[in-house]
């Protein structure tokens, strides 16, 4: 997603991607935008215990937290 935007104080910051990276320029220094989720999403553990998950609450296995601080007190969790 590449944007461009104009701060309160007139500082332009740009958005654009280099060596399939995606940075920022912000008054002439360039940061790279980190974005944790991608890394987050490429590994199998994590996307499995996502999808897991997901799965759980499609078919109503969820707890408040109500729940699980009780849970948690009577040495259950």
């Amino acid at each position: 997603m590449q944007f461009s935007l104009r701060g309160p104080d007139g500082t332009v910051i740009d958005s654009y991607h280099k060596d399939h990276k995606e940075f920022i320029r912000i008054a002439g220094m360039e940061y790279e935008i980190y974005n944790p989720v991608h890394d987050l999403d490429s590994d199998p553990e994590i996307r499995q215990m996502i999808e897991d998950s997901e799965k759980d609450i499609k078919n109503g296995k969820v707890y408040s937290t109500d729940d699980i601080i009780e849970a948690i007190k009577r040495g259950e969790l």
